[in-house]
């Protein structure tokens, strides 16, 4: 499809109209749109929409009506059939093809929204508003709508005098911050690769031209502060470290993240800081088929100097046993170029060369941790290392004594009483041990890179008037099996849910009682707090699962029976039927979810060998000191006196927290600033699996569609709640 010609806007500030090169992927025609014999043909030929199974809905014309029955005629195929009315949606008047805003239709439905989104999208316009929202579909293609000349044009333009874009939206909270003195956030929610963290550079990008301290000249690279430089350059970083290619997205965050960019009182930037949530650790020791590891791993093996190899004790792709799958592509993408940025990206931020060989040694590290084969004797417990040639490396690597470090793994010694015994253990067990140690040391290491961006980007002489803060976070997960991790990521989106409720429906009734007009308070439905409740609240899901960590003998079938007996009655908990392979289901606010307990009680410890954290706290490397020198233990050589539990001793229950502990409080705290702000939406969308330019998987769009709340305020919307910019528009009247 050829992309759409532009409409000229009407721009009080700006006599200039833009020029159609730079516009068409971003406006409509709208004298071509509202074609009067297209009308026509419409109201003819009586068109409506009926579903369809790939399609989701297709164009049929009314040809007979008999009692609760249409018969159609598709317009494409001129197949006839007959139809449920209650399956029928209402087209709209050609006119309102291709709206800006979805909130103008005046049939507002599934199959209306679909077309709308799917139209535009085959035009390449990937932004469209709904109402109070943005929606944006993923393009998997480069389109030349982010250039200074188009941020120039949307400056300080209300939301009407522009085209729908990510830009207009961030200009929207930056001049309510200044106006309003209001803090404001921007959350992009969507499932994996629909787009959520390129939106969030766009943000970035966006404040730190039109906010520069510096003044401007020419172009962002060239003509922005040093702050503003170091700021959009925490992204590649970040990327680096904490992406990795998966079968849905060849980018995709493996990390949550809150990045607050705080503006003094004239608007310019004065400081930033990025809160991480959730690093999926357990990537750098395993993969998927047709997954990879971090990318950071890939461009030190593809792209460092002879010199660098073997400094860092590089060996080639296929003889990491951590790298499951070897060299697994990237199309487009070269290692050794990417590599290259990201050194540079780490040189702007201020990191120096001691730091940056500090962290690739780790990064090192890690991958060789899984190279150490270990062998099980014959009639014993104890395993063996009958080649210590990767212990040596790994480490020389880490600072550490290369026997203590081996007998550390093979024979941890344990308290009991007052004495220190050895205990023996299997090959399963060290080989878990080093496993946990591996993703725990790359676990802290981006910690630590994370706390060394902030302080690069913290700006204490220049004072934070207000901030927008950005959100890019993992969208909704429904695996066929899902895991701990799942349920800590859709616990999240069911808060940021309940959030976009709240501000969307609630509030926004709240104004229009406040404000005097006649309006009857509608409950839609979209209360979410049972499902929160039972994963957060006493005797809730986390808190049952960290009352059986520190219970002896505990196991993950304890933990299961545990929540049947106290849930089974729940409306939100599903008790799965005996021949599942799941363990329990939960009705989130998306779908019923699968859950598998396997492990749960494991993950939530997070336990480690007390032994060989002691050793890397007494590594000769500072930078290995550093990063371990506040780690909290609970596992193996804690101790073993009577009633401990299969971690560790009950004893320390008040001085260890696990990981849903950290979590949860972690997701307060987020929930806690983004309740204190003007919330902006953004939903992002991915229109198919196979991340091909303009093809829409109708089924998979819809899916998302109802999971993110845009047919939820649609059908608000059919029952009457009115436009929130039609009504922003006449309390300014009335004033």
């Amino acid at each position: 499809m050829s992309p759409a010609r532009t409409e000229t806007y009407n721009n009080n500030n700006n006599n200039q109209p833009p020029m159609e090169s730079d516009f068409k992927y971003l406006a409509v025609d709208r004298t071509v749109v509202s074609d009067p014999t297209k009308t026509a043909e419409w109201a003819a030929k009586r068109l409506v929409w009926v579903p369809h199974e790939t399609l989701g809905f297709v164009a049929a014309s009314i040809k007979l009506e008999r009692g609760d029955e249409y018969e159609v005629e598709m317009v494409e195929s001129n197949k006839k059939c007959v139809v449920n009315k209650d399956d029928v949606q209402k087209m709209n008047p050609p006119r309102f093809n291709k709206v800006e805003d979805m909130a103008e239709l005046t049939c507002l439905n599934e199959a209306s929204v679909l077309h709308n989104l799917k139209d535009r999208y085959y035009s390449s316009l990937i932004y469209t508003y709904s109402g109070l929202f943005c929606v944006v579909v993923n393009p998997y293609k480069k389109l030349p709508i982010y250039t200074d000349k188009i941020i120039e044009h949307y400056k300080g333009k209300k939301r009407h005098e522009v085209p729908p874009h990510i830009f207009a939206v961030t200009d929207g909270a930056y001049r309510s911050m200044l106006q309003d003195r209001e803090d404001q956030s921007i959350l992009c929610t969507g499932e994996s690769g629909a787009g959520k963290t390129e939106n969030t550079k766009k943000v970035i990008q966006y404040l730190a031209y039109v906010a520069s301290s510096k003044p401007r000249s020419g172009s962002l690279s060239l003509h922005t502060g040093e702050l503003e430089q170091q700021l959009l350059q925490a992204n590649p970083i970040l990327e680096a470290f904490g992406n990795a290619k998966t079968v849905k997205n060849d980018n995709s965050s493996r990390f949550g993240k809150f990045i607050r960019i705080n503006f003094d009182a004239s608007g310019f930037i004065a400081g930033a800081n990025i809160e991480t949530y959730l690093l999926e650790k357990s990537r750098t020791i395993r993969q998927a088929v047709d997954e990879r590891s971090f990318h950071i791993f890939y461009q030190l093996l593809n792209g460092t100097l002879p010199e660098q190899r073997q400094e860092f004790l590089l060996e080639d792709v296929k003889n990491y046993a951590f790298l499951t799958h070897g060299a697994v592509p990237v199309p487009g993408v070269d290692e050794a170029i990417e590599f290259k940025n990201t050194v540079q990206a780490m040189q702007i931020m201020g990191l120096n060369a001691e730091e940056l060989s500090a962290i690739f040694r780790v990064v090192s590290a890690v991958m060789l941790f899984g190279n150490m084969k270990f062998k099980q004797e014959r009639n014993s417990d104890q395993a063996t290392l009958p080649d210590n040639t990767v212990a040596q490396k790994v480490s020389h690597l880490l600072g550490l004594n290369v026997s203590e470090m081996i007998k550390a793994f093979l024979r941890p010694r344990l308290k009991v009483g007052r004495d220190y015994v050895t205990k023996a253990q299997t090959k399963e067990q060290v080989e878990s041990s080093v496993e946990a140690i591996a993703k725990a040391c790359y676990e802290r290491m981006f910690k630590w890179l994370v706390h060394r961006i902030n302080r690069s980007l913290d700006r204490t002489k220049r004072q934070g008037a207000s901030f927008i803060g950005i959100l890019d976070i993992a969208g909704f997960e429904i695996f066929e099996l899902n895991s701990f991790e799942q349920l800590c990521i859709n616990y999240t989106n069911e808060k940021l849910q309940q959030l976009f409720n709240h501000t969307m429906f609630v509030l926004e009734q709240e104004e229009y009682q406040r404000e005097g007009i006649e309006w009857k308070f509608i409950d839609f439905g979209l209360d979410l707090q049972p499902t929160i409740d039972l994963i957060e609240k006493p005797m809730g899901i986390l808190a049952l699962l960290d009352e059986e960590c520190w219970f002896p003998k505990a196991t993950d079938k304890t933990f299961v029976d545990k929540l049947i007996t106290s849930h089974n009655s729940h409306p939100k908990f599903v008790q799965t039927d005996f021949r599942a392979n799941a363990d329990f289901s939960i009705k989130h606010y998306a779908g019923k979810v699968d859950y598998l307990a396997s492990q749960w009680l494991m993950k939530n410890m997070d336990p480690l060998n007390e032994n060989v954290v002691q050793l890397l706290q007494q590594s000769s490397d500072p930078f290995v000191i550093q990063i371990w020198k506040d780690a909290e233990i609970v596992g193996i050589g804690v101790a073993t006196l009577s009633g401990d539990t299969q971690f560790g001793a009950r004893t320390r229950k008040g001085m260890f927290r696990t990981v849903s502990q950290l979590y949860k409080d972690q997701l307060a705290k987020l929930m806690t600033t983004l309740r204190n702000t003007n919330p902006n939406f953004v939903r992002c969308i991915i229109p198919n699996h196979e991340k091909k330019a303009g093809k829409i998987d109708a089924p998979l769009v819809l899916d998302q569609l109802r999971c993110n709340g845009v047919l939820e305020g649609i059908r608000i919307c059919r029952q009457g709640f009115p436009n929130r910019i039609q009504f922003q528009e006449f309390k300014q009247r009335s004033v």
